[in-house]
C-alpha cells in the first residue's frame, strides 16, 4: 500500500509497487504476539521506497535499506509506547473527574501528535539527503551495532509471547506451549496446522464426554432473540464504543498498561450514559483504566460481553466490580493467542503473500489485499462484538453460574499455549557463534545446543522473561531494556547472533 500510493504521488507508479512488493516478501509471517512487533514494515518502507524512487535502486537494494530501517522503527515505536504512558497517568486523573473527553483525547489526540513528533522528523531527514545519507549512517556503524540490531529484533518477540502466557495465567496448561515449540521446531508444520492441532486438543480435553456442552448458550440465545428487554444505551451507543475500540485500540498503546487507556475511552461514553452518579461514572472509568492486551478484533467479543454486564449493573443487577474486571483479565490471554494466530499468523499471511507476489510482478491488483484483509476482520470483529453483547445482555449472570466460561477459557487457555509456543519457534530467533578449537577438533556451541534440542536460546529467552514477569515482578519497561541491552552486548562480545 505504502509504495502503490508514494508511488502514484511521485508519477512512478511501478517502481514503488514492486519496491512495496518486495519489501513485503521479507516481513511476510511477522506476527505482533503481545503488541511487539519484530520489525517496522511501515517505517521501513516509508524511507526504502522514496529512496528507490529517488535513486533508481534495484528492489533488492532497496530492502537491504529497508531490513535494519525497520529495526530502527521498532526503537522508535517503543520510545512512543513509552512515552505513552504519560498520557495514561493523566488518564488516571481525569478519570478521577468523570471527565469522558479528556480521557478521549488522551487516546487519541495526544498520542497521534506524539507519534507524529517522533516519526516524521527521522523520516524526512532520512528521505530528503536520500541513499547517500543512509549509506553513510550504516557505514558509520560498527558491525557489531548493526549484529546487535539483528539480534534485538529476534529477542524482542520473546516479550510478546511471555506476556502473553502470563496473561493466559494456567500455568498446568505450559507444557502445551512447550509441545508446540518443538512441534514447530522439529517437524516444520506451518502456524495454520499448529492452530488446528491446538483446538482439537482443547475441544478433546475440555469438552470430552459431554453431548451438549453449549446448550446453555444456545438456550440462551433463543431466549434473547425471542425477549424484548429494557435497554439503558440505544444501538447508536453500542456501535459506538465498537468502533472507537476498532479504530483507536493501539493508537495510546503503552509497555505500561497496553491497551488499557484505548478500552477506558471506548467505554466513555456508554458509561456516561449508563452511570448518571458522578461517583459511578468514575468507577465504572477506572476500572477500564486497569492493564489490558489482546488482540484487537477478538477482543471486540471481551468488550461486547462486558458492555452488557456494564448495562446490567447500571440496572440493578448485582454485578460486582471484581466481576467484570474478573472477566476480562481471565478472557483477554487466550483470546490474544487465538486471535493473533487467526487474524495475524493466518488471514493476513496468506493475503498479504498472495498481495506482494502481484505486486513484485508490477502488478497494481496486489494493493487490494490488504484492503480485502482489513474488511474481513473488521466484519469478523463486529460479528464477534455483537455476539458478546447479545448473550451478555440476556444472560451473563446465568452463563456465568452454569460455568460455560470457565470451560471456553480452558478451552482458548489451552489452544492459547499451543499456538503461542508453535508461534515463537518462527519467530524469536536468537543463537551463538562460540566455538573452541582442541587439536584438530572444533566444537561449535550451537551445534551442541542443537542435537540437544533445536531452538533451546529462544525458548530460554521466553522463559527469562516469563519469570521475570511472574516471579521477579519486573515491569514490560525493565525486560525492555534488559533485552536491548543483553542484544547489543552479546553482539559486541560475540556471544549471540541470529
Amino acid at each position: 500500500v505504502v509504495g502503490t500510493v508514494l508511488g502514484a504521488l511521485t508519477g512512478h507508479l511501478d517502481t514503488g509497487v514492486v519496491t512495496g512488493g518486495s519489501i513485503e516478501m521479507v516481513y511476510l509471517g511477522m506476527v505482533a504476539a503481545g503488541g511487539n512487533i519484530p520489525s517496522d514494515r511501515v517505517f521501513a518502507a516509508l524511507i526504502a521506497v522514496p529512496i528507490a524512487i529517488q535513486t533508481g535502486v534495484s528492489p533488492e537494494t532497496a530492502v537491504s535499506i529497508a531490513v535494519p530501517l525497520g529495526v530502527l522503527g521498532v526503537l522508535v515505536n517503543n520510545v512512543r509506547r513509552t512515552l505513552n504512558a504519560i498520557f495514561v497517568h493523566k488518564a488516571d486523573k481525569l478519570a478521577d473527574e468523570g471527565n469522558v473527553s479528556g480521557v478521549w483525547r488522551c487516546a487519541t489526540v495526544y498520542p497521534l501528535a506524539l507519534g507524529f513528533l517522533l516519526r516524521f522528523p527521522l523520516m524526512f531527514v532520512i528521505n530528503y539527503f536520500g541513499a547517500d545519507f543512509v549509506t553513510a549512517m550504516l557505514d558509520l556503524c560498527p558491525q557489531w551495532l548493526l549484529a546487535g540490531f539483528n539480534v534485538m529484533g529476534g529477542l524482542l518477540p520473546a516479550l510478546g509471547f511471555a506476556t502473553v502466557v502470563f496473561m493466559i495465567g494456567k500455568m498446568k496448561y505450559l507444557p502445551l506451549f512447550i509441545i508446540g515449540f518443538f512441534l514447530v521446531q522439529y517437524l516444520k508444520i506451518p502456524t495454520m496446522a499448529a492452530a488446528i492441532f491446538g483446538i482439537c486438543i482443547a475441544l478433546l480435553v475440555t469438552f470430552m464426554g459431554e453431548d451438549d456442552a453449549f446448550g446453555t448458550i444456545r438456550e440462551l440465545t433463543d431466549k434473547a432473540n425471542a425477549a424484548e428487554n429494557k435497554r439503558l444505551i440505544s444501538a447508536h451507543d453500542v456501535n459506538g464504543v465498537f468502533l472507537r475500540w476498532e479504530f483507536t485500540a493501539e493508537v495510546s498503546n503503552s509497555f505500561e498498561r497496553m491497551q488499557a487507556l484505548a478500552v477506558g475511552a471506548s467505554f466513555g461514553p456508554a458509561l456516561a450514559k449508563l452511570y448518571p452518579e458522578q461517583k459511578d461514572l468514575e468507577a465504572a472509568l477506572k476500572r477500564h483504566l486497569m492493564f489490558f492486551n489482546t488482540s484487537g478484533n477478538w477482543g471486540c467479543l471481551i468488550h461486547g460481553t462486558v458492555l452488557a454486564m456494564e448495562e446490567q449493573k447500571a440496572m440493578g443487577a448485582d454485578i460486582p466490580e471484581e466481576i467484570i474486571v474478573g472477566v476480562k483479565n481471565g478472557l483477554m490471554g487466550p483470546i490474544a493467542g487465538v486471535g493473533d494466530t487467526v487474524d495475524f499468523g493466518t488471514i493476513q499471511v496468506i493475503l498479504f503473500a498472495l498481495g506482494a507476489s502481484f505486486a513484485t510482478q508490477g502488478n497494481v491488483f496486489g494493493v487490494v489485499f490488504p484492503f480485502l484483509f482489513g474488511i474481513v476482520t473488521t466484519c469478523e470483529a463486529r460479528a464477534l462484538f455483537s455476539l458478546g453483547y447479545r448473550l451478555g445482555r440476556e444472560s451473563i449472570q446465568k452463563i456465568l453460574s452454569g460455568g460455560i466460561i470457565n470451560k471456553l477459557i480452558d478451552c482458548a487457555a489451552i489452544v492459547g499455549m499451543f499456538v503461542m509456543g508453535a508461534l515463537s519457534a518462527n519467530t524469536v530467533k536468537v543463537s551463538t557463534p562460540l566455538s573452541w578449537t582442541f587439536g584438530e577438533k572444533t566444537i561449535v556451541l550451537q551445534d551442541t545446543l542443537n542435537s540437544i534440542a533445536p531452538g533451546l536460546l529462544a525458548l530460554a529467552a521466553v522463559f527469562f522473561v516469563l519469570w521475570g514477569i511472574k516471579t521477579k515482578k519486573w515491569t514490560i519497561t525493565k525486560l525492555l531494556v534488559i533485552l536491548i541491552v543483553v542484544a547489543l552486548v552479546g553482539a559486541f562480545l560475540g556471544i549471540l547472533s541470529v
